[in-house]
């Protein structure tokens, strides 16, 4: 029997395959969320997502507010760049690469007035009273993208309602690298504000069926999204084994619903679209106070770190800076990966 969109989850079923490496999530797991002090400068590469670089719009000595817009995007699969703080814009070239070749790549730099004073943003609106298109239109013009690690341009996910006959919407939760919490302590932490984001996505692909799939590991986070679904029958959140890599968004669909996306194919093309919760809380944030992507919350970890964190981190923050808030490092670290362990990308400096 193939699964149905109505259906409740009773049990999972199994993948081939996987690995068990240690989690290493306890470094960081009971640390809430902090805002990291604001930087003295930002470096806002114009390329923070699958596609093509954004174009500037503003120039050297520029003045901007927070969330005003600095690049606008080229093409469909691209995304706009905005303001993280107010301040002045000092430089509008090339700079490296947040990634192990360290070549340097269109950016924006910013130096921060310390007022960190938005531009006017759009009136707040009801969401559910939108035209589909135009929940989509919105998150575009936000410049959020897959807050996951793919970074593809959530908007143009959204719009898939247009192309594939659409019945569910999945939430990976699972965060199954080790070391990372951020995912895990944003649902504890904004679960109301998540579940919010993730209808509003829901609704903008035309779909009632919602599962939210969260590794074992995660209990906490599993409670709080529990709680703050209570009221939304149409949503699910189903425990995962702790396997890598359950975060890979086939493997997850596949454990959830059974269904197997077919080879070279999209999960769209099972009636499914996969969303992260953090896109999830960017989208809700977007469409309820007219913000902007411009913020994201990283965890930094492992065992040379001094003060492992859970850290809101502006767009265009330096790696050196981060380090710095946690205090270095107590011993040298054998290497600096930025993402996690299994699939991140080794950074040659901060």
């Amino acid at each position: 029997m193939g699964f149905l969109a109505t259906q409740k989850i009773s049990k999972l079923f199994r993948i081939r395959g996987g690995v068990h490496p240690h989690d290493c999530k306890t470094l960081s797991a009971d640390k809430a969320i902090e805002d990291l002090p604001m930087p003295s400068l930002l470096h806002i590469p114009l390329q923070q997502h699958i596609g093509a670089a954004a174009k500037p719009a503003v120039k050297r000595g520029d003045h901007v507010l927070k969330g005003q817009l600095l690049a606008n995007s080229q093409g469909m699969i691209s995304a706009p760049i905005h303001a993280p703080t107010s301040g002045r814009v000092v430089g509008v070239g090339h700079y490296p690469a947040h990634h192990a070749s360290g070549l340097s790549v269109h950016t924006i730099t910013l130096q921060p007035d310390g007022k960190d004073e938005w531009v006017e943003l759009n009136p707040p609106v009801d969401p559910f009273a939108l035209e589909l298109a135009e929940i989509a239109t919105r998150v575009a013009a936000a410049g959020i993208v897959g807050m996951g690690g793919a970074t593809f341009p959530s908007a143009v996910k959204l719009n898939l309602r247009n192309r594939y006959q659409l019945h569910t919407l999945v939430i990976n939760g699972a965060e199954c690298e080790p070391y990372l919490t951020c995912d895990d302590r944003l649902m504890r932490e904004y679960s109301a504000h998540t579940i919010d984001g993730i209808r509003i996505m829901a609704y903008a692909l035309g779909v009632e069926n919602i599962i939210i799939g969260i590794e074992n590991n995660k209990p906490q986070a599993q409670a709080a999204m529990r709680e703050a679904a209570t009221a939304f029958p149409n949503i699910q959140v189903v425990g995962l084994p702790m396997r890598y890599p359950m975060g890979s968004e086939k493997h997850l669909v596949q454990t959830l619903t059974g269904l197997e996306t077919p080879a070279r194919g999209l999960t769209a093309d099972i009636g499914i679209v996969v969303h992260n919760p953090a896109t999830a809380l960017a989208v809700r944030d977007a469409l309820r106070e007219g913000k902007p992507l411009v913020s994201r919350v990283v965890t930094v970890s492992g065992g040379a770190v001094r003060q492992p964190r859970n850290l809101r981190v502006l767009l265009g923050t330096k790696v050196q800076d981060v380090i710095d808030h946690c205090e270095g490092f107590i011993v040298e670290p054998a290497r600096l990966i930025s993402g996690g362990p299994m699939m991140g990308n080794l950074l040659p400096a901060t």
